[in-house]
Formats: structure tokens, sequence, C-alpha cells
């Protein structure tokens, strides 16, 4: 008589190793799935960085635009479209440099300094032509009215916009849609010229609107009299 034998034992160790290698797949589809959500969180991070590189370079060229725009302003040139290049104002038919009534545009000591061009006297501003008292403006101590006037609300809407007064056009930099300047008249008894101290302001275009974003400020002075002798 034969007997069947069965072998039962075998069955049972072969689901066993199934069971572990699909623990073994589970976990290498984990590690996976982290490493591809890293992946992607360094990548968006690098994105925003370099997008705030990139910011704050066009602010930071339209500010220095808005410089350069308010030189030209000074010296009374403006953009022709002709010629693609900037001329005096006197030479064009028509163009958007300030006019003033007595035929002067920016102050010196024959016209009063800034009476001729602003009402309020001392400590006022008016399409980017600011005058403070001779103290606060050359100090600028932390208390006085000139100290970071730019950003103080009786001033902050009292400034010119890049290309203004002289037409000078966007050049591709969308942040040049926020450039703006201040022209500070600072008096200088032995010239017959005031010095200008020009403040520009930048803010990204991505960013304009939101709180504490991309701003570049930036401050030169410009000395409109001509060196007539060296030292």
């Amino acid at each position: 008589m034969r007997r069947a034998l069965r072998f039962g034992g075998g069955s049972g160790a072969w689901l066993a190793q199934r069971g572990f290698s699909l623990f073994i797949v589970l976990i290498m589809l984990l590690l996976s799935a982290l490493l591809a959500v890293g992946g992607a969180r360094v990548a968006q991070l690098l994105e925003s960085v370099a997008g705030n590189q990139r910011e704050h370079q066009r602010a930071f060229e339209a500010a220095e635009a808005a410089l350069l725009d308010a030189e030209r302003d000074i010296r009374q040139l403006a953009f022709a479209t002709a010629t693609q290049t900037y001329v005096a104002c006197s030479t064009l038919p028509a163009s958007r440099c300030r006019k003033a009534d007595d035929g002067r545009v920016f102050p010196d000591r024959e016209t009063g300094w800034v009476t001729a061009y602003m009402a309020d006297g001392a400590n006022s501003c008016e399409q980017g032509i600011c005058y403070f008292s001779a103290a606060d403006s050359v100090a600028a101590a932390s208390g006085s009215e000139a100290y970071r006037f730019w950003t103080r609300t009786a001033y902050v809407n009292k400034h010119a916009s890049y290309g203004q007064f002289t037409g000078a056009p966007a050049a591709g930099n969308p942040a040049l849609a926020s450039a703006r300047y201040w022209i500070e008249v600072i008096d200088r008894k032995n010239s017959k010229y005031p010095l200008y101290r020009i403040t520009a302001v930048s803010t990204g275009a991505r960013s304009a609107s939101a709180a504490g974003g991309t701003r570049v400020e930036l401050q030169v002075s410009f000395d409109p009299d001509p060196v007539t002798k060296v030292n």
C-alpha cells in the first residue's frame, strides 16, 4: 500500500518570502517618492532664489536709470525719436522738458533758488524738486525733516517718474515702470548753482504691490557747476 506524501511547509515559507519582498518594494517606493518631493522642493527654492536675484538686478538697473534720467532732467536733455539720442530740449519743437514762466527751469542764484518753481518754500517738494533748510539738507540727521524724506507721507508722492520730463524709453525693463526720483536742492553760497542730491527708488516688477518686495534705493550728488580751474 502506497502512501502519498504531502509537504505543507514549503508553501508557507514561499508566501512569507513574497510578503517580505512586498515590504521592501513599498519601502523603496516610499524613498523614491520622498526623493522626488525633495528634489521638486529644491528646484522650486532654486527657481525662487534665481527669480529674486533677477528682480533685484532689474530694480537696481531701473534705479540707476532713474538717476541718469534725473541728471538729464537737470541738464535739460530730452530723447529725440528721430535720432534715438538725447538732445537739448531747446532744439526740439516739442518735448516733455520742464518749463518755467521766466524761461529758467532749475534753480540758480539769479532766480532766488527755488522760489520761482516752488510756492511752499523750504521743506517742500513739487514734481520731484525738493528743498530743505541748509542744516536739514546737509546734515540729514535722523530727527531732521530731510532725513529719508522720500519715505515720508508728505513727500512720497512728490516724485518725478522715469522719462516724465525727458521722454526716456523703457528699454525693455519692466521695473522702469516704478522707477522714480527726487532732486534735492542744496544751497551753496560760493557757487552760482546749487548742488543736487538725487534719490532714486525702484521696485521689482513681480513684487511691486507686495509688502517687503524687492526695493532698491540709490542716491548720488550731481554738481552742474562746470570745472573752470584745477588747483
